[in-house]
């Protein structure tokens, strides 16, 4: 399986459609980089090795535009279609030099912050609407209380807004002491498009905020831009 450093955008191309993409399940490290270039250095050797060779997993890096205090700088992102394809991909990664390897240099040029786990949920907007080399995200982690009903109503504002953007609902599994549960993400072109299209202003916006409101809370955000990609072809 070959690995392909590119600039495809998180989630549109990594498992080749929706369905699949919403059995799937991902990792996620932010990382205070001192060295980008020898973080992308050892992400390229680790994709290029054997043990990257035989990983199904999709990896994506992204850069801080802004998240208030929080001291990362940077976010990998690794996705897997499935639980179990990221149990093989674990075990791959298990007692592999490759993996010892990357590991020796990426604390070289660069601290992790945080790591998490977690599966996605759902989708609006289209993926046809994003078609930059460098999209922009929007995140937005929440503690919500009532996962079906938020869900109904993301849906729905989803529905109305298909021609706006990429958005993406997801759970988070384990993230340490992070008091947020879900998390939505919207992608556009670019910052200027992102800010341009804020939730505000979608068809719909008031009627969804009616109904989450008392279910979800907003712990913190962030403007991300994917800097990186190595997908399988």
């Amino acid at each position: 399986m070959i690995k392909k450093l590119s600039s495809i955008i998180f989630l549109s191309i990594l498992i080749y459609s929706q369905q699949s993409l919403a059995q799937g399940v991902f990792q996620l490290y932010e990382l205070t980089v001192s060295n980008p270039a020898g973080v992308v250095g050892a992400m390229n050797k680790l994709q290029a090795s054997p043990t990257g060779q035989k990983s199904s997993a999709n990896v994506f890096l992204f850069q801080s535009i802004a998240n208030g205090e929080n001291p990362a700088t940077h976010t990998v992102l690794v996705v897997h279609s499935s639980p179990e394809e990221m149990a093989a991909n674990m075990a791959l990664n298990l007692g592999s030099s490759d993996s010892v390897t990357f590991q020796t240099e990426v604390a070289q040029a660069a601290q992790m912050v945080s790591s998490e786990v977690g599966e996605f949920l759902a989708f609006g907007g289209a993926q046809s609407n994003i078609t930059s080399p460098n999209r922009v995200g929007m995140g937005y982690q929440m503690s919500v209380s009532d996962p079906a009903a938020y869900a109904s109503a993301f849906a729905d504002l989803s529905a109305m807004n298909s021609d706006t953007g990429w958005s993406v609902l997801s759970s988070l599994i384990a993230d340490g002491t992070n008091p947020a549960t879900h998390v939505v993400v919207n992608w556009a072109n670019s910052i200027d498009e992102l800010l341009n299209n804020q939730p505000q202003d979608y068809a719909g916006w008031e009627s969804f905020s009616q109904r989450v409101k008392g279910i979800r809370e907003i712990e913190s955000t962030e403007i991300l831009i994917q800097i990186a990609s190595w997908v399988s072809e």
